[in-house]
């Protein structure tokens, strides 16, 4: 995977994970007490962001094959005064152990395999950091994500796909981590790490081979169906070049079962 000045890889040095480390790793997945994934919105959002993050749950039920329920909003409230911090020029960030270890285990439903916060509000993880796009918690099946940094505040349809993309890139990126899969480092993937928008903007919609093989052995999901349904969400969201790309994966996935025993 080519690497550049600033990015990921360059400061956080990383070996990845095979498909037979994820399989013999014991990762983290849904049951079948607990198999939907919940969105819940918290914060005060445009009309812009709700439409993205409805867009969101359509995607994400079509990316990892389970149901997605997508929550009403709820407001902020009060924020402990030492679980925020002010930058410059005058942007207030919210840490993300607030959400992860106070908020979100309290509405954690029964039945989420994962449960993921939307906010409209800046995050950091800790002091040495300036920000970060979102935060995880395996164990406890809950993960916090900012919409703050993904747009480019222009109102043109090339700016809107743009918010949309990198939305769904953190939104899936930080799922797949929730499932136990680490930092992608072969393949310009999805699942690779991004320290930055540019390097989130070089990233795939979608995950590389090998990812993919994680997902249809641990969430029992069939990538030619995936395929099907990702390329249906494109289709249905006036994205052609999207939609000829995964009905080409799956036609090609098709073809190879086809034909049994040949390489």
């Amino acid at each position: 995977m080519h690497v550049e000045r600033g990015d990921w890889l360059e400061g956080h040095p990383e070996d990845g994970q095979t498909f037979a480390e994820y399989t013999a790793g014991n990762p983290t997945l849904p049951t079948g007490e607990r198999k939907t994934i919940y969105i819940q919105p918290i914060g005060t959002f445009t009309p812009e962001q709700k439409k993205v993050l409805r867009l969101t749950a359509d995607y994400m039920s079509a990316f990892y094959g389970l149901p997605v329920r997508l929550e009403r909003e709820k407001p902020i409230g009060t924020v402990p005064k030492e679980m925020t911090r002010t930058i410059f020029p005058n942007n207030r960030q919210i840490k993300t152990t607030y959400f992860i270890e106070d908020v979100l285990p309290k509405m954690l439903p029964n039945d989420a395999t994962a449960f993921l916060c939307f906010t409209n509000f800046d995050l950091f993880p800790d002091p040495q950091w300036s920000f970060v796009f979102g935060q995880a918690s395996l164990e406890g099946r809950v993960g916090v994500y900012s919409l703050y940094r993904l747009s480019d505040k222009t109102k043109t349809n090339a700016s809107y796909d743009r918010f949309l993309d990198r939305t769904l890139k953190v939104a899936m990126h930080e799922t797949g981590h929730m499932f136990s899969m680490l930092h992608c480092t072969k393949y310009e993937c999805l699942m690779s790490g991004t320290n930055h928008l540019a390097e989130t903007d070089r990233r795939p919609l979608d995950v590389c081979p090998e990812c993919m093989a994680k997902i249809a052995w641990g969430l029992k999901y069939d990538p030619a169906e995936r395929y099907k349904k990702l390329a249906a969400f494109w289709g249905k969201n006036g994205r052609p070049q999207e939609r000829k790309r995964t009905l080409a994966m799956a036609a090609a996935i098709e073809t190879a079962k086809a034909k049994p025993g040949q390489n």
